[in-house]
């Protein structure tokens, strides 16, 4: 990504703290071990949770024609409430769509619940953004995100897609809806 916060490090090797590097490490087998779109659903939720102290997610896919922003799976939210397009304006949209990470850092002049977004993460597949990652209201515990954040957004922008979205990424529907 080339978010200016990002320093620059490869997914799953970090340069923020050398303990960072276990936690990129558990993110990395959790979603490359999901048996199915399910699971790799769960395991995003699970990373999100545990690693960035957030329990309110949204995640929306892109559209053929990179103009519309499909709900695709929410946590903690009503993901029917939320506009992409409204929330990042038009330059973040870019920027994200670009395969760059999006940090609010202050509360931008907008209404409703996408004021409570704290980060926006393209989420990428062969070169292309196909779906934003929301990344809401964090926990009071957590006051922003740091260095080692970073590298997780990136891990998951760069690795999320394939156990979400790729071929092997089968949901309860293709799968006749059994558990």
């Amino acid at each position: 990504m080339k978010d200016s916060k990002s320093n620059g490090a490869e997914p799953g090797r970090s340069k923020a703290h050398p303990m960072n590097d276990l936690r990129l490490a558990a993110a990395r087998k959790r979603l490359a071990e999901s048996r199915d779109q399910e699971d790799a659903i769960e395991g995003l939720r699970e990373i999100i949770a545990n690693f960035l102290g957030c329990e309110e997610i949204g995640l929306f896919r892109v559209d053929s024609t990179k103009t519309n922003f499909q709900p695709f799976w929410s946590f903690g939210i009503e993901h029917g409430k939320y506009d992409l397009r409204l929330a990042l304006g038009d330059a973040g949209l870019h920027s994200v769509m670009d395969g760059e990470c999006h940090i609010e850092l202050g509360s931008r002049d907008h209404s409703g619940a996408m004021a409570k977004v704290q980060a926006f993460v393209p989420i990428r597949r062969n070169g292309q953004t196909v779906a934003i990652l929301a990344i809401l209201r964090l926990l009071p515990h957590k006051f922003g995100f740091d260095p080692s954040d970073m590298e997780l957004f990136q891990l998951l922008s760069h690795e999320a897609a394939d156990p979400l979205f790729g071929s092997n990424a089968r949901s309860k529907a293709a799968k006749g809806g059994q558990e």
